[in-house]
């Protein structure tokens, strides 16, 4: 994760389900995001979780870092992403 515009830094970290909702013609999954061992999250970011939108035949549409449960100045690199997609295909029914 880094903030918009900052130079490219990957995180390690793990995953696990919260919640998900039909919201009209879109599906919001919420998952939390925890640091692994030995690995830090940018001090600005307080509570981070994480939002992704897909459309109601499961593709991914949008992946958003929230912090304290809103849109936030931080976003996810490439390998990042990855990781999340590959966990909502893996574990979440989409």
């Amino acid at each position: 994760m880094m903030k918009y515009g900052a130079e490219h830094e990957e995180h390690r970290f793990t995953l696990s389900f919260t919640e998900s909702e039909v919201r009209g013609q879109w599906r919001d999954i919420f998952l939390g995001i925890h640091k692994e061992v030995g690995e830090e999250f940018p001090e600005d970011l307080i509570d981070p979780s994480i939002l992704v939108i897909c459309n109601l035949d499961g593709e991914i549409v949008q992946i958003v870092l929230h912090d304290e449960g809103c849109d936030c100045e931080f976003q996810f690199t490439f390998s990042e992403k990855a990781q999340i997609e590959n966990y909502v295909k893996q574990h979440v029914n989409v």
